[in-house]
């Protein structure tokens, strides 16, 4: 039995790897190719931050890569007549599908590290690579916390509590200026910022004045004050991008900070869901792939089988896509738009399995 495991296990991994070497190399590839056309940047660079993304199309591509490396395996043991003999000496699909359920699950496992330990400062080196060195924005600076977000630009350091993208405000902000020396010259601190046509509109703070001449720094309150910097909301705007710097964990407790500050967290709770979410589509992959793969010899061979396999794959993540646009705009939960998908397939592969076993 022990032979037949590592026979089955060998196969799968086989056609797993190639599955997801020829996914990843293809994606990248478009990629690369479509930087070198739309941008100016040199191929050098290009490449490099290209690489730099590997990881992160390793786990998109995770998914239809176990279905292929499924379909491919099971099939290929079906018209070889290798399933009939498994069937003759006692050992039926469950027992083979064991094996490969739990290969797959440890690829689930590996995906869930992946986006929880290595994708986040991943996404940092990335993002700071492509505005210090490709945008040349060397005095670009934005860090997400799980309690604070620092961004920095020239002579400016900004400190923010949250900021909402869809009433263009930041909730509890301070501004630190800077002289060509890096000493302190004025802080400003507001309980909110809002952003209007004429610039930033500061609410309820404080102004505090550091001068050479005086030995204690001056402050001023205010009810309502302009403040005249060159970022807009667009710029802010990257602090949602940058919550994929975060850890799991990490990013759970910035979307409570930001709860707590009242502001909107659906985009970042989807992100959240999604993670896990997308961490064990493989699963369903799996089970989706056996009843198409397990029928009576079937004529087309692997051509077919891999036709069928992009099909379903097509078809899961425009249904899987739609749920997370969904829970965006709050039409459902943010957990039931990043789970439905995946919960929709798995009964429909169940309900397959259970038709054909019959």
């Amino acid at each position: 039995m022990r032979t037949l495991d590592r026979y089955i296990a060998a196969s799968f991994l086989k056609n797993f790897a190639l599955a997801v070497l020829s996914l990843t190399c293809l994606y990248l590839f478009q990629a690369l190719l479509g930087d070198l056309l739309d941008n100016s940047f040199p191929p050098t660079q290009l490449l490099y931050y290209n690489l730099l993304n590997v990881p992160s199309i390793l786990v998109q591509m995770a998914p239809p890569s176990v279905l292929i490396g499924t379909v491919l395996t099971l099939s290929g043991l079906n018209r070889n007549n290798e399933l009939t003999a498994c069937f003759s000496i006692g050992v039926g699909l469950s027992r083979i599908l064991v094996v490969v359920v739990s290969l797959v699950f440890l690829i689930c496992c590996t995906m869930l590290i992946l986006q929880d330990r290595i994708l986040p400062p991943l996404y940092k080196t990335r993002t700071t690579y492509y505005w210090r060195t490709m945008k040349k924005r060397t005095d670009f600076f934005l860090d997400v916390k799980q309690n604070k977000i620092w961004y920095r630009s020239k002579n400016l350091i900004y400190n923010l509590r949250a900021f909402d993208s869809k009433t263009k405000s930041i909730l509890g902000m301070t501004v630190y200026t800077f002289d060509g020396d890096f000493n302190l010259l004025q802080t400003v601190d507001a309980e909110r910022a809002t952003f209007t046509p004429n610039g930033w509109t500061l609410l309820n703070g404080t102004v505090t004045v550091f001068s050479k001449e005086d030995q204690f720094p001056q402050t001023q309150k205010f009810q309502e004050k302009g403040l005249l910097i060159a970022e807009t909301p667009k710029d802010f705007q990257e602090i949602e991008k940058e919550v994929d710097g975060l850890r799991i964990k990490d990013l759970y407790r910035y979307i409570k900070r930001t709860q707590e500050a009242g502001t909107d967290t659906k985009s970042f709770e989807v992100k959240l869901w999604s993670r896990l979410s997308q961490s064990f589509i493989p699963l369903v992959m799996c089970f989706l792939g056996v009843p198409f793969s397990t029928r009576s010899r079937r004529e087309g061979g692997a051509a077919k089988d891999l036709g069928m396999c992009l099909g379903f794959t097509f078809f899961y993540w425009l249904f899987y896509s739609i749920g997370l646009s969904l829970g965006t705009n709050g039409a459902v939960p943010p957990v039931v738009a990043a789970w439905l998908p995946s919960m929709v397939f798995a009964v429909i592969a169940a309900g397959l399995i259970a038709r054909q076993q019959k």
